[in-house]
């Protein structure tokens, strides 16, 4: 794993915003800043309110371009669903430190929820496709899983509505036992069922997780998470962990 270090970049251009359903968009600009699968940025189009900028994992990067999966849930991101192209943002990063890919060999499961699957293309398009298994669940309609199956991804639905795939949750059709190496993103609950399955299966795991942030480079702490080394910050010293290490709330 090679983690890029973070750059400021004032104004962004703003390349396409695809609408992906009514809630999610990919959003491309141009930078040669990078970033490595489970990193992040901290983007901002906006000058004084919200406060805050917003942290978004690094979906897919090229020589000159990021993009970036989001859902929007507030007005940071109600926001960014109204640029469009040759709009300028503020971007820092890439920040945090994200996937081992060093460690991910054999059969390879990734295994998301929702908005989650964000994080895990960047990722896929390192692996291997023939030894790479991505579980997605969704609520309903599902999104952004058509570019892995190009990829030549094994890939298989599971949404709550049964609109597509299987009906129930992404977990219901995750069986670790099958895989050498597991990689999650989704809700914490979810999370915590993965790595409970895999600690059940003797499995790595690797779980990259989310909370709400405010500097992005571990100086706030307002990210803190409990493990068993103690608290640990999700923008610096993650966002990806080993899963065993997570101390996983009921």
């Amino acid at each position: 794993m090679t983690n890029l270090s973070p750059a400021y970049i004032e104004g962004a251009t703003v390349l396409s915003q695809e609408r992906l359903t009514e809630d999610v968009y990919r959003l491309t600009v141009a930078t040669t800043t990078g970033g490595a699968p489970g990193q992040f940025y901290m983007v901002r189009a906006w000058e004084r309110e919200p406060l805050l900028a917003r942290p978004l994992s690094v979906h897919s990067v090229d020589e000159d371009t990021v993009s970036f999966l989001y859902q929007v849930r507030g007005r940071g991101t109600e926001l960014l669903a109204r640029l469009d192209e040759g709009g300028k943002v503020a971007l820092t990063g890439p920040l945090g430190h994200g996937f081992h890919t060093e460690e991910l060999c054999g059969r390879i499961a990734i295994v998301t929820g929702g908005i989650g699957i964000a994080p895990m293309f960047c990722l896929a398009r390192t692996l291997p496709a023939g030894d790479v298994t991505v579980i997605a669940g969704f609520k309903s309609t599902p999104y952004a899983v058509a570019q892995f199956v190009d990829l030549g991804v094994d890939v298989r639905v599971a949404t709550e509505d049964g609109c597509d795939g299987t009906r129930g949750f992404c977990t219901a059709i995750f069986d670790p036992h099958i895989y050498d190496m597991v990689v999650t993103c989704g809700p914490m609950s979810m999370m915590a069922r993965v790595a409970h399955l895999c600690a059940e299966a003797g499995v790595p795991c690797q779980a990259s997780l989310e909370a709400h942030m405010a500097c992005g480079v571990g100086a706030c702490l307002v990210c803190s998470c409990a493990t068993v080394l103690g608290n640990q910050r999700v923008c610096a010293d993650g966002p990806v962990f080993d899963a065993a290490e997570v101390v996983w709330h009921a």
